[in-house]
């Protein structure tokens, strides 16, 4: 690091930043295109950003638009002086990578600068690592004779920990040969048919040891060219929605001073005033204890006999009247979010107390979240936890933001949207209220998630950020009734007599996670500083696929992880 006026770096804020990575061309052109594709990628861990390659004049007008820039300087050649120049001329907002020491003494504008990053060689590896000290992954330690550092040095020290890292799994303190066990798994999995393809991640220290996507999108037609899974696909969360949608608000809620645990449901819900409802705790409701039913299929009741959907609720054209994205082709009455709500109101309380899992609160959460603070579920989530974290793939509806191609399918809908849900949300009630739900709706990809498991396990701080307070964190996850009932506050805890069954045969107290409906799955272990995630459509083609479970996949692969910890690391 050779220069970081008012100390630029690591960047904050991601939510504020319009960013453009900017490769140039050397004279002549030396590979420019394909280093500024992995270049923009690294980036793209963390957060959005265009690309230009270049550039050419006609670019600087929209990059002036922009508040942020790294350039890329060409490493051998002569680089096209007059537009470099008037890049570093934008000064405040500009980043420079420089991988040939000559350019050093032979652009003294480099002075101008915002930051200036030095790399000693342009290797892929050597550009990931500069994008990490960028964006606070891992620290900057080199140093530079003073000829060469003239005008920019000495050389500052940089520290990292500030957002997850990448490297291979020693860095993490984990077993080197972790890929090579995971991959076993994976490969025994696939080939048993649990699933058409997945995404793998395991951190350690906040280090992402492992990242891995495995298998295809979806079981093609014979003859079909499969899709394969990349790390940018994006699935369907199914109940991870619950921690990672419904929990992050309720906390941020929660700081706020909007909300608490010991609130009722009547607090927070006007239409469960005067219900059997209004006095359940929302302690007891948290921990699946209020003797809430688990769901009811609202849907089946606007199915006609003959199998067709009731028309006043489902057209096939959206309109002022029938807003919500129900499936590809099919849109709801505005009126059925408070049909569902009434649903849930009316609804006969289970019969005797005790742990019943239930989706019911969380499909009502967005309606507080929109009653407390003027912003729908979304729109607040974005503002308040995934803009800062930079997760720019977690969110609902994700056709409105990217392509089909990118989103893995997950179940063909025989009796209900009578087509393969892709795109869309697999559970049918949240379909029903438009895709946008607490219960389940959120999409993403392995990455993005990990970003708000890090943020979990470092407390609520994330990207130099407290997001949530660490009171609020330790409160949710810990256990609120044990031993009789093992749930924390949404959260869940390994089973007292069974770890495995849930979590893992090691897996410590402590530890906490959730599993979702379309073979999604998140485990954290605090005593090891460490977490997998497994993303998958196993309901791809048929919810009836239950291999996922009776391989016991996902408890091996957190179980794989607490073992490849080395001691002391």
């Amino acid at each position: 690091m050779l220069r970081n006026a008012n100390n630029l770096l690591p960047l904050q804020r991601l939510d504020t930043l319009r960013l453009t990575t900017v490769t140039a061309r050397a004279q002549p052109v030396r590979k420019a295109l394909d280093f500024s594709w992995y270049l923009a990628q690294d980036v793209r861990d963390y957060a959005p950003a265009s690309s230009v390659v270049g550039p050419k004049p006609a670019d600087l007008a929209q990059l002036r638009q922009r508040n942020l820039l790294l350039l890329a300087l060409p490493e051998g050649g002569t680089p096209d002086r007059a537009v470099v120049r008037q890049l570093l001329a934008l000064r405040e907002k500009l980043v420079v990578l420089v991988f040939d020491s000559a350019a050093l003494t032979t652009l003294p504008e480099l002075r101008q600068a915002a930051a200036v990053v030095f790399v000693k060689e342009r290797s892929m590896k050597a550009c990931n690592e500069a994008v990490q000290v960028i964006f606070g992954g891992m620290g900057a330690a080199g140093r530079l004779s003073p000829a060469l550092a003239a005008g920019l040095g000495p050389a500052q020290p940089m520290r990292g920990g500030l957002r997850l890292a990448y490297a291979m799994p020693q860095a993490a303190g984990l077993r080197a040969d972790l890929p090579e066990l995971v991959d076993s798994l994976m490969k025994q999995a696939l080939e048993a048919g649990a699933f058409p393809g997945g995404q793998v991640i395991v951190a350690r220290h906040g280090v992402v040891a492992l990242s891995r996507s495995y298998g295809v999108q979806q079981v093609a037609a014979p003859g079909a060219q499969p899709t394969p899974v990349l790390n940018n696909t994006l699935y369907d969360f199914a109940s991870l929605t619950k921690i990672m949608a419904s929990l992050p608000a309720l906390m941020r809620l929660q700081d706020l001073g909007l909300f608490g645990p010991d609130y009722t449901m009547s607090a927070l819900f006007d239409f469960l005033q005067g219900t059997d409802k209004q006095s359940l705790r929302l302690r007891d409701v948290l921990a699946h204890q209020a003797r809430l039913k688990p769901f009811i299929p609202f849907w089946q009741g606007y199915v006609q006999p003959d199998g067709r959907l009731q028309p006043q609720f489902f057209r096939p054209d959206s309109s002022a009247q029938f807003p919500l994205p129900v499936g590809q082709g099919l849109w709801g009455s505005r009126a059925l979010p408070g049909r569902i709500y009434r649903g849930v109101a009316t609804s006969p309380l289970n019969a005797q107390p005790g742990y019943v899992y239930s989706d019911f609160s969380f499909m009502l959460y967005p309606y507080y979240v929109q009653r407390a603070t003027g912003q729908s579920f979304d729109q607040f989530l974005q503002k308040e936890i995934y803009g800062p974290l930079g997760a720019t793939t977690l969110g609902f509806n994700p056709l409105r933001r990217f392509p089909l191609s990118r989103i893995a399918p997950t179940e063909y809908d025989s009796v209900f949207r009578k087509k393969l849900v892709h795109g869309t949300v697999h559970d049918e009630n949240a379909a029903m209220l438009g895709g946008v739900s607490g219960h389940a709706g959120l999409f993403g990809n392995a990455n993005d998630l990990a970003k708000l498991v890090q943020l979990f396990l470092w407390r609520g701080r994330y990207g130099g950020q407290q997001l949530i307070r660490p009171e609020t964190l330790d409160e949710y996850t810990a256990c609120q009734f044990c031993p009789d009932n093992r749930r924390a506050l949404g959260f869940d805890k390994p089973a007292p007599q069974n770890p495995a069954l849930n979590a893992a045969r090691s897996a410590s107290p402590r530890s906490y996670g959730h599993t979702g409906f379309t073979g999604t799955y998140f485990w954290v272990e605090p005593d090891q500083d460490l977490f997998v995630i497994l993303l998958t459509n196993r309901v791809n083609p048929t919810r009836r696929n239950g291999k996922l479970g009776e391989l016991g996949l996902r408890s091996a692969l957190l179980q794989l992880a607490i073992e490849s910890a080395l001691p002391g690391q």
